[in-house]
């Protein structure tokens, strides 16, 4: 089965350079509901394509959809969230929030709306629903998002470039071959 990634068109959003924690959430928000400026020429290609339910995801896939595609809208593709990492009237910079905020993340803080371990059982239950599916397809998703699949893909034995940093419009295939049956060494039916 062939999967081809795209990372969604840039955001026509400007980060301020300084936040305080409130702000710093309101701007998260605003990001995710900001128009995206597509610049790229790509052509689609595959009949189903997955799409996150964030605007930028729908738009990319509106501007680079060429012929009939089927185009399925899904929460489980949604970037993972980011909120302030604490309450302060205190303007740090945004790549502190960015940062401090992916570190509570990573190791399972309350304080945000998604932590990793809720994250890999959602980006795996995706992946177990296409290889049940087992067509090719094509996925519009998120950088942060994507970063984390790549280490999921890899535990399956996917081929194709894993590497984690991916741009704005950038495409990515991978063959995922199917699992095997447990306890035997025949492939599934």
């Amino acid at each position: 089965m062939k999967i081809t990634f795209i990372r969604h068109s840039k955001v026509d959003f400007k980060w301020k350079a300084r936040y305080h924690s409130r702000d710093f959430d309101l701007a998260c928000g605003a990001y995710d509901h900001a128009h995206t400026l597509n610049c790229g020429s790509l052509k689609l290609t595959g009949k189903s394509v997955y799409i996150s339910e964030l605007k930028r995801a729908e738009e990319t896939a509106h501007a680079f959809l060429h012929g009939e595609k089927e185009l399925f809208r899904t929460a489980l593709l949604n970037e993972i969230p980011l909120n302030s990492f604490m309450e302060t009237k205190i303007k740090l910079p945004t790549f502190i929030w960015m940062i401090a905020g992916r570190l509570q993340w990573y190791f399972n803080s309350s304080r945000q709306k998604e932590v990793r371990t809720q994250s890999k059982l959602r980006i795996n239950h995706f992946l177990n629903l296409l290889e049940e599916k087992n067509e090719d397809c094509t996925i519009i998703g998120h950088g942060f998002y994507f970063a984390q699949m790549m280490s999921e893909i890899k535990k399956r034995k996917a081929s194709g470039n894993t590497g984690k940093r991916i741009q704005n419009e950038e495409v990515r295939t991978f063959i995922l071959h199917p699992l095997r049956d447990e306890g035997t060494d025949q492939f599934p039916q």
